[in-house]
């Protein structure tokens, strides 16, 4: 498990972190990957939809999978139905802050409702033979915080690591970590955590594990449209070489269309364009362009024209 506890993964987002994208941060350094958020109660329905998530290359390897739910029955029979499948962990989300899967009991909703959380836990761990971890936030509100010693409830229950979102609910994902609730939590834990939120640069994440204690990194947001994020972390350069953004954004491309059809590979594709496309001279205008492509050759077109432009605006410093 130190490929997660003392690495730097790559985090859950739904609708962004297929396999296509999980390769590429693979390639450029991520230690450990996990899957999209899997619905606990679709996969023991064995729902067609909730098995497309599940759906990985080798190349992937260490890979963990998050479920998200709201009964620890459901758990029970994900876990069972996960254990012959190649996943290295299974990772619980008690962290998504999004209305529409509070509303179901499940994400940081469970973390108003301690017991039931450490009842998950243990009847995930009971009936599987992966590795258990889990994630949350600092609580639901700061009047509303999760018990300092968590960590240590989490590893009675039988995980083996714990990631803490430094914000709370309320906070969804505006304003700073909270560094030092985060270091609370740390010091109190017997199971390593791993620290996650504000990870925006190589510097900041570094700042954020050093004060928190954290033993590794969990990167999210911070790696949509800036994956070299992974190789900054692990020793190598964090910004992209020329011809490098427009062979990233080819090749995740090209791995999206083995699997997602044309043209509708070409719609979902733009919400990645436009976070490659940023922090440069006439990004903006590229964005644009971005959004309306309908082909192959108008992507490439337009990451080329934006590869130039980030490394003309570099050769002008």
């Amino acid at each position: 498990m130190r490929f997660y506890t003392e690495g730097v993964t790559m985090a859950p987002m739904a609708g962004v972190t297929d396999t296509a994208f999980r390769r590429i941060c693979r390639r450029l350094g991520a230690t450990c990957l996990v899957t999209e958020m899997v619905t606990a109660a679709g996969l023991s329905r064995k729902s067609v939809k909730t098995k497309q998530l599940l759906r990985f290359h080798p190349e992937e390897q260490p890979l963990g999978v998050q479920l998200f739910g709201a009964k620890p029955e459901d758990f029970a029979r994900a876990s069972a139905l996960l254990s012959p499948l190649d996943f290295k962990f299974i990772d619980i989300n008690a962290g998504c802050p999004v209305k529409r899967v509070l509303r179901s009991g499940s994400g940081s909703a469970l973390l108003g409702d301690i017991p039931r959380l450490m009842k998950i836990v243990k009847v995930t761990a009971d009936n599987t033979h992966l590795p258990v971890t889990l994630k949350i936030r600092l609580g639901l509100t700061p009047e509303n915080p999760v018990p300092v010693e968590i960590g240590a409830m989490a590893a009675d229950a039988g995980a083996r690591a714990l990631a803490v979102h430094g914000r709370y609910r309320t906070d969804f994902f505006s304003g700073e970590v909270k560094l030092e609730e985060m270091r609370q939590i740390t010091e109190n834990s017997t199971i390593p955590v791993i620290a996650n939120g504000d990870s925006t640069s190589v510097e900041a994440a570094n700042r954020m594990k050093e004060a928190t204690g954290a033993s590794g990194l969990l990167i999210g947001r911070g790696a949509w449209g800036n994956p070299w994020i992974f190789r900054g972390l692990t020793g190598g350069a964090s910004k992209p070489a020329p011809g490098e953004l427009l062979e990233t954004v080819m090749e995740q491309l090209s791995m999206m269309m083995e699997y997602v059809p044309e043209p509708y590979v070409f719609h979902i594709f733009r919400g990645h364009m436009v976070q490659y496309f940023r922090g440069f001279r006439g990004a903006a205008e590229i964005r644009k362009r971005a959004v309306s492509a309908e082909t192959l050759e108008e992507i490439k077109e337009i990451a080329a024209d934006a590869d130039r432009a980030m490394h003309e605006e570099e050769d002008d410093k």
